[in-house]
């Protein structure tokens, strides 16, 4: 074992490929040193010291105050910044090798997809792509759960849409879907107003009964909205989160019932973007006002969710707008990190940097709280406790 640590250091003195995988998480455990963390709660701590054992970080804190195991093996990371892995909790095309390897090594660990054709083999498809650390852990929903011939179908054809009939068809049919395999629910709740049509939307009885299953199985739902109506419904059925920010001015009574329900928003404000829409947009501006009202908000893009090349690893656009929004780097990295975990249902395992969380970990070489956009100088990142890639 002595070897092998040795040989890691070794590595980290010259700096490894992208390709390189060598494991912090063997018999004896490493010990991060020297850094500055964001732990993704909100807290800072200088000369920080985070331990690593059998891919699980077992002490996170200052220098000093952490009981250091005595075979610890040391990697200095004095002047640098450590932060939880990044997420993407909405995307599409998220059952891509090729993504999930992009978007790890962009620091963003953990990736939601939030509709995919369904099949029989899609969630062992998921379950094989996550064997391997060099992709983003892929948490997925599979279909959207919609109305017979509503959204995506009346948009974009039948392939995404799975067809609730009746309240026995959903139950049914959502109940098989997590047997399946299904990480949380996905439901359409676009009635078509946004754009001054109508579409068939599931009813309130369906849509909360969803919700309800979606709880009682231990899991969460995600409510895909277009605007102000479209949010009131979902907010009635009890979601866990919205997918994207409405096109129409949202109601302060509306914010406040959604911050007081704890019902988180996904912004995916670069859909919004490549739509036409920029940082004076109403979308813009109701993040704005949800935000300095406290509410809750992960970081989502609509990743290849609309005919337009979206940000293939860290989410330049969609940070900008969360800044332009008057978010601070502190509250999109909560937003990227703590947040977005919740709503991809694993807060108790990854998310922050404390002890008993999956070390998902990534060490920047400049402060990102001073500049947001120095996440792109990554020096490290460390996925289920497997460093995948090393520019020290």
């Amino acid at each position: 074992m002595k070897y092998f640590i040795f040989f890691l250091i070794m590595l980290f003195a010259a700096g490894c490929e992208e390709d390189s995988t060598i494991s912090p998480s063997g018999s004896n455990p490493v010990m991060l040193r020297g850094c500055v963390i964001i732990d993704g709660n909100g807290n800072i701590i200088d000369n920080g010291v985070v331990v690593i054992n059998d891919g699980v970080i077992t002490a996170a804190g200052k220098s000093g105050e952490i009981t250091i195991p005595t075979d610890a093996e040391i990697i200095d990371l004095s002047g640098k910044y450590l932060l939880p892995g990044l997420m993407n909790c909405h995307v599409h095309n998220g059952f891509s090798a090729e993504n999930l390897r992009t978007w790890a090594y962009a620091g963003l660990t953990t990736i939601r997809d939030l509709g995919a054709v369904y099949n029989s083999l899609l969630f062992r498809r998921r379950d094989d792509l996550n064997l391997e650390n060099r992709n983003a852990t892929l948490v997925a929903a599979g279909p959207l759960l919609t109305a017979p011939g509503g959204y995506p179908i009346a948009i974009w054809g039948s392939a995404m849409g799975y067809e609730l009939s009746s309240m026995e068809d959903l139950r049914a049919k959502v109940n098989g879907l997590l047997n399946d395999g299904a990480d949380i629910l996905k439901v359409a709740v676009e009635g078509g107003s946004n754009w001054g049509g109508s579409i068939p939307v599931l009813n309130d009885e369906a849509i909360a009964e969803i919700v309800k299953i979606a709880h009682s199985r231990g899991t969460k739902a995600s409510a895909h909205i277009l605007c102000e109506s479209d949010l009131e419904k979902a907010i009635n059925a009890g979601f866990d989160d919205i997918a994207h920010m409405a096109s129409d001015r949202v109601s302060d009574e509306l914010m406040m019932r959604m911050i007081h329900n704890n019902i988180y928003w996904v912004p995916t404000l670069e859909l919004w973007h490549h739509v036409g829409f920029g940082e004076n947009s109403i979308m813009v501006d109701n993040l704005r006002r949800f935000n300095e009202a406290g509410g809750k908000i992960a970081l989502g893009t609509d990743y290849d969710g609309y005919s337009a090349r979206f940000d293939p690893g860290l989410p330049e656009i969609e940070i900008n707008m969360m800044l332009a929004a008057g978010m601070t780097p502190m509250e999109i990295i909560i937003a990227a990190t703590k947040n977005s975990a919740f709503v991809c249902n694993l807060e108790n395992s990854r998310g922050t940097i404390e002890s008993g969380k999956i070390a998902d970990i990534i060490v920047t070489d400049a402060n990102p709280l001073e500049d947001i956009m120095n996440l792109k100088e990554i020096l490290l990142v460390i996925h289920n406790g497997e460093i995948i890639r090393n520019n020290l």
